[in-house]
């Protein structure tokens, strides 16, 4: 008797507890589509250098890591009703990549069918900011191209 009302009791708790939501895994430099249960009116994320929210639709998110760590997601919708609630975990993808040590200096390579420098935080200082700043005179040319402006980026 005594069994059968512990069991009885503990099927009870399973069935009022909510269901624990697994957290988001999440890739630097990467993207995922959330469905939502709800339209949102609102998104906001914990730690925005940790990953990116935007709202495509009222019902779709689309998450975006940025760099390694832990932050949250909440969804509210127009009346301040919390519809999505959930755990980011960003981190950085080690398939494709190889670490390459110079005494205390390291520099990371993503690997297709040729290695290219890609900057990771870790990284030695020096090579990082010349990567970041070939990246960001790419991104001034795309800018410019995408304008009209017709000079290519190049001087005049």
């Amino acid at each position: 008797m005594i069994n059968r009302i512990a069991a009885a009791f503990t099927l009870a708790l399973a069935f009022m507890a909510p269901a624990a939501a697994s957290d988001i895994d999440l890739a630097v430099e990467h993207a995922q589509v959330i469905r939502l249960p709800g339209d949102a009116s609102a998104v906001v994320v914990g730690n925005p250098s940790i990953a990116d929210a935007i709202v495509h639709d009222g019902r779709t998110l689309i998450l975006t890591g940025r760099l390694q760590g832990r932050t949250n997601v909440i969804a509210i919708d127009r009346i301040g009703r919390v519809i999505y609630s959930r755990e980011i975990v960003v981190s950085n993808p080690v398939e494709g990549q190889v670490a390459l040590f110079r005494g205390a200096d390291r520099a990371t390579l993503s690997c297709g069918d040729v290695c290219e420098d890609i900057p990771r935080v870790g990284d030695e200082q020096t090579r990082v900011e010349g990567l970041t700043d070939q990246q960001r005179n790419r991104l001034s040319i795309a800018d410019q191209a995408m304008a009209g402006d017709d000079s290519g980026g190049m001087p005049q």
